[in-house]
């Protein structure tokens, strides 16, 4: 199979030295590696002199479960890209867990964590449904009993290690207020949290004047982002503005009854006199059956940019969409993806993956198959989950790593324009920038 090239984030994190305390010694002779003042042997009287020594290293325990005095267990949950692109829904990636894997290999190529290494459970589930991510979160917080979990999970999924395993975790996507209430271990996402994300998308879609007399429709999927849908609503609602709503229901993997659904929802908007319509899902095979059922609005604006690739595979034609606007929170699937080749810490991340796993990760934005973001996801979240467990400290437990995870502060997250953790804000990627679909050129351009 053709391999895509994703654009990691920078597997380089910043090292938090443990502080040295001085103490008093009567012992004259030196601590390792410290220097004493040579003794003048001439006079008739010495006196000790007092030396800085090493504060005693912490002896390891096993201080929570998933965490031995040697290791610290961490499960990976990754989508199963190929096995959905054998279903019809293609979105132009292959499956990536060994990405993830390799990005916490390198934290331990580079020594561990506060002298513990990283022991890694791995596990692809279809994202259809539950059944599958159900079985993947049991083996790993029930049978391997991880500490925290880093990968990708939808919309509620999560809960199943933050509220019913009580696990950690740190996934890409899926922040809302509600999920944190109902959350009882440590949670933190690479995305912005959906409420973030949706005010910052009427705000940007406001400042292009394109919800200026709009009639506004949503249209989103149970299947792919519930959670997304409904912020979105909730959004252009406080903002004033009436919306159309156009939410189908959950029909896992029968893509014929999902067709037939959204066929619905779009003649209820052509009846409604939609003119700008908002995505929610990120699938391409959306797009294609609005095409199929030849359906026009004036304004397409979309919550998670979709590649000319994976529109081209879905049958999406591609002057169709030409004029879109979408939200995206890195260059990643626009005309500035290539560019990206000339950051150190993107090209050093990319550098490590390619050398470590089975994927060919290229810049180039019309590659046949295109792993970039999900290189991206790999590095940027290992970048967090090192950063947090070492700020833990030697004491690992879930409240440690909670007040580590809110005291991260600004974030460098190679290809991402702007992030941050704070104790109120768990959601990292903040940044957000619309790009203009041309369909001419075949890309999405960075609007200014």
């Amino acid at each position: 199979m053709a391999r895509r090239r994703s654009l990691p984030f920078a597997a380089t994190l910043l090292a938090l030295a443990l502080a040295c305390a001085a103490c008093a010694s009567a012992d004259p002779s030196p601590a390792p590696g410290a220097q004493r003042e040579v003794e003048d042997t001439t006079a008739t009287t010495t006196s000790p002199t007092t030396e800085p020594t090493a504060e005693p290293t912490p002896e390891l325990t096993a201080s929570f479960r998933g965490v031995t005095p040697d290791t610290i267990r961490v499960g990976i949950t990754a989508i199963d890209w190929d096995t959905l692109s054998e279903l019809g829904v293609d979105f132009g990636r292959t499956n990536a867990l060994d990405l993830w894997t390799a990005a916490l290999e390198d934290i331990n190529r580079r020594g561990g964590v506060n002298g513990r290494m990283i022991e890694i459970h791995g596990r692809e589930f279809l994202p259809l449904g539950s059944t599958s991510f159900d079985e993947a979160c049991v083996e790993l917080t029930q049978d391997e009993e991880v500490f925290v979990v880093i990968g990708q999970a939808l919309d509620e999924q999560v809960l199943c290690f933050t509220e019913l395993n009580d696990t950690a975790a740190v996934v890409v996507a899926g922040m809302t207020d509600s999920l944190l209430d109902r959350s009882t271990a440590p949670y933190a996402t690479l995305w912005a949290s959906y409420e973030t994300q949706a005010a910052n998308l009427v705000a940007l879609a406001e400042d292009q004047g394109v919800l200026a007399g709009a009639t506004i429709g949503v249209v989103g999927s149970v299947d792919a982002g519930a959670l997304e849908y409904a912020a979105t609503v909730e959004a252009f609602r406080d903002a004033g503005y009436d919306v159309v709503e156009g939410l189908v229901g959950g029909n896992a993997n029968d893509l014929g009854e999902t067709a037939r659904d959204q066929a619905l929802v779009y003649e209820r908007l052509k009846e409604a006199g939609v003119d700008l319509t908002v995505s929610t899902t990120g699938v391409p095979l959306e797009i294609f059956n609005a095409q199929a059922e030849n359906y026009r609005t004036d304004q397409w604006l979309l919550t998670v940019v979709m590649s000319p690739a994976g529109l081209r595979d879905a049958g999406v034609d591609l002057p169709y969409l030409d004029g879109a606007l979408a939200v995206v929170n890195t260059p990643v699937a626009t005309s500035a993806q290539e560019s990206m080749a000339d950051d150190a810490d993107v090209a050093a991340c990319i550098d490590m993956l390619e050398a470590t796993s089975d994927h060919e990760l290229a810049y180039e934005i019309d590659a046949e198959v295109s792993d970039l973001a999900s290189g991206l996801y790999a590095c940027a979240i290992t970048r967090i989950l090192e950063a947090a467990l070492t700020a833990a400290g030697p004491e690992l437990t879930n409240d440690s790593f909670a007040a580590a995870l809110g005291g991260l502060g600004e974030l460098d997250l190679a290809g991402y324009f702007e992030a941050s953790l704070d104790a109120d804000d768990l959601g990292a990627a903040k940044g957000l920038r619309l790009a203009r679909f041309d369909a001419a050129a075949g890309a999405w351009e960075l609007l200014d």
